[in-house]
């Protein structure tokens, strides 16, 4: 079996498409890596064989089968917009992730961005159990974004907030708050100002240097760099 064959085997088996670190980990089911450098040889042929197609940042679907995840038109109504966009900015901090090798994970797998299932996304099904299992169950596992390190501990934490008062989302980063976490709000910049009035309250204190506010345009402006290959600073 070649390597584009083994490739292929792993896409199909996840909806038709996979990210790289899932082809990376999903591979040696179908193929032993060989030569010096495999992982090397996995981008050269998700990007030359004309079987793939790269579909987002770090994702590759078969080319065949690209009806099968074509993207929905946006919503119409207020409600579905919100969701639509909320869902949206996940799929891309998700793809971000899985494109610097952070292990990702979501508790909404079934939302879809562009037409792909989240859960297929990301690299983790569940929350790895890091610390005691009371405050994953009840709080972290709800967040809506993750990354996670080689060592399984919660690197990087995002929350998307389309409408909501913060405090929900900063009490969630709370609960990680004797971990080296990284924290980010997710928000229309029309917000920063209210997020900004919440950060600084007592409550939050333990977390308010670590705890950052990102604009959606901001998301949408680091994704699309990726995508066009363009160089980027290090916003996340």
């Amino acid at each position: 079996m070649t390597f584009s064959d083994a490739i292929e085997k792993v896409m199909l088996t996840n909806g038709c498409f996979a990210s790289l670190q899932h082809i990376y980990k999903e591979f040696p089911k179908y193929r032993d890596f060989s030569g010096k450098t495999p992982y090397n040889t996995i981008q050269e042929r998700v990007q030359r064989d004309k079987r793939f197609t790269r579909i987002g940042v770090g994702v590759y679907a078969l080319t065949n089968f690209l009806d099968k995840i074509e993207k929905p038109e946006p919503p119409t109504k207020k409600k579905e917009k919100v969701e639509f966009q909320h869902a949206r900015i996940q799929g891309m901090l998700l793809e971000i992730g899985e494109l610097q090798e952070y292990g990702t994970y979501t508790p909404d797998k079934r939302k879809s961005f562009d037409g792909k299932n989240l859960g297929l996304i990301a690299s983790m099904n569940e929350c790895p159990p890091f610390t005691f299992s009371d405050i994953i169950q009840h709080t972290v596992k709800f967040i809506d974004v993750i990354w996670f390190n080689t060592r399984r501990f919660p690197y990087k934490a995002f929350e998307v907030e389309n409408s909501t008062d913060f405090r929900g989302s900063l009490t969630k980063f709370c609960e990680l708050q004797d971990f080296t976490t990284d924290f980010f709000i997710i928000a229309p910049d029309s917000r920063k100002q209210k997020y900004e009035r919440e950060i600084n309250k007592t409550a939050f204190s333990a977390i308010a240097s670590r705890c950052k506010f990102r604009s959606f345009e901001n998301i949408e402006a680091y994704y699309g760099s990726l995508l066009n290959y363009r160089k980027f600073s290090n916003l996340l």
